[in-house]
């Protein structure tokens, strides 16, 4: 992995801000639009606001979710809610954003719905951020999970339902194979017990360790 050290998370955002810019423009200009994936979470949301003042095509840009929490839109735990108040306003609000919850009563339907409206980033995606959390998860896959092993031994492509330790349990996820497709992969980590997580992951087989041995040069945006 490469691990870019920051000094301040305002320092990081600014750096990883161009760099997410820079992959959309070049999608845009090579495809005509632009197709990224990004993680929930409240560490990267102000990240998202910095991001939605961009001078990009936004009009062309596609933006979908890495993975969500099942439960309703206006729930406090649903993770596209809280993306798009830090994300959909300024220039960025005429992006496209596909959430994950499309039919909050019935988990089966709605996997089938979000594998049809998600075709697109299936097809091709140019930019996608991971984080990870202290258990070393990444996505919604997570340890001791056997929903979330099947999925990091699998080369499947899709969204696909996990169970999280903690609550909500109900988790959906892009597979492992649909993030490594990502012509850009990138992952953002704050805190010195993340790092110390990350440099330790494979030990304990981490689902994080699944991407570093994939992508050997991950890029790592790591501020204390």
């Amino acid at each position: 992995m490469k691990i870019k050290k920051f000094e301040s998370k305002n320092e990081l955002e600014n750096s990883l801000v161009a760099a997410i810019v820079s992959e959309i423009s070049a999608a845009i200009e090579l495809y005509g639009d632009a197709r990224i994936l990004v993680s929930g979470g409240g560490t990267p949301l102000p990240l998202y606001r910095l991001l939605s003042t961009a001078n990009v095509e936004w009009s062309m840009v596609k933006i979908g979710l890495v993975d969500e929490r099942f439960v309703p839109l206006e729930s406090e735990f649903n993770n596209a809610s809280q993306i798009q108040k830090a994300f959909f306003h300024a220039a960025a609000k005429s992006a496209t954003f596909i959430g994950m919850v499309q039919n909050a009563d019935d988990l089966i339907e709605n996997m089938k719905l979000v594998n049809e409206n998600y075709q697109l980033f299936l097809d091709r995606t140019d930019f996608t951020l991971l984080g990870m959390g202290e258990d070393g998860h990444t996505a919604s896959l997570f340890p001791n999970d056997p929903e979330s092993a099947a999925i990091l031994e699998s080369d499947s492509l899709g969204i696909f339902p996990t169970k999280a330790p903690n609550y909500p349990f109900q988790r959906i996820t892009c597979s492992k194979q649909t993030l490594l497709n990502s012509t850009s992969l990138v992952l953002f980590i704050v805190g010195e017990k993340k790092l110390e997580i990350l440099n330790n992951s494979s030990t304990g087989h981490l689902p994080i360790s699944s991407f570093l041995e994939n992508v050997p040069n991950l890029e790592v945006y790591y501020a204390k």
